[in-house]
């Protein structure tokens, strides 16, 4: 005689929905795993974004430093006059020109990355003494070199942002340098 199956409707109620519960349970722990894993790679998304706007923003900060260097040597004694014309001695992306952050090429520097910030510039608070000071080598007295102190900040994204998102990925970052302009005539 071969046994018969047990009936399902036999065992003890405790028992039949048991498997039930254990299912749900099952799935409710998958979908716990599940919304983590999405929140935590929506998080990484936005600090890589982050870090990208920072790297950008310091970029940025450093053209303008650098053109504005450039900039002081090409006009020599000039630059201080055209510095002190300025206003609150700030010079901007205008000052210098358009080309320092060609956003269009998508191969440059920047390429499409700021393109779709938005806004890009940058304003180099340039502060310097009207004194010159003479440097061994030159004609002492007659050919002097001039110091200043600059502060860079780039700046990303909307000037106002409406939101905290906007005001996130607008990235700004400051860099801090120093520049000696000469030789310059000295002033008698």
């Amino acid at each position: 005689m071969t046994p018969r199956p047990a009936n399902p409707e036999s065992a003890p109620a405790a028992k039949r929905g048991m498997v039930l519960i254990m299912a749900l349970l099952m799935i409710g722990m998958l979908a716990m795993l599940g919304s983590a894993a999405a929140l935590r790679t929506a998080m990484d998304l936005r600090e890589g974004g982050a870090e990208r706007m920072a790297r950008a923003s310091y970029r940025v900060s450093e053209a303008g430093t650098i053109s504005v260097l450039s900039l002081a040597t090409q006009m020599q004694a000039g630059f201080g006059d055209y510095v002190n014309a300025k206003t609150n001695k700030t010079l901007s992306l205008t000052d210098v020109g358009d080309s320092v952050l060609n956003l269009a090429a998508k191969d440059g520097s920047f390429g499409s990355e700021l393109a779709a910030v938005g806004a890009v510039t940058f304003d180099t608070a340039v502060q310097g003494s009207d004194a010159a000071a003479s440097i061994p080598g030159y004609d002492a007295g007659r050919f002097c070199f001039r110091t200043y102190q600059m502060v860079t900040t780039a700046k990303l994204g909307a000037a106002s942002p409406k939101n905290l998102q906007e005001a996130l990925a607008a990235g700004q970052s400051q860099l801090q340098s120093s520049m000696t302009v000469g030789p310059v005539p000295c002033a008698h």
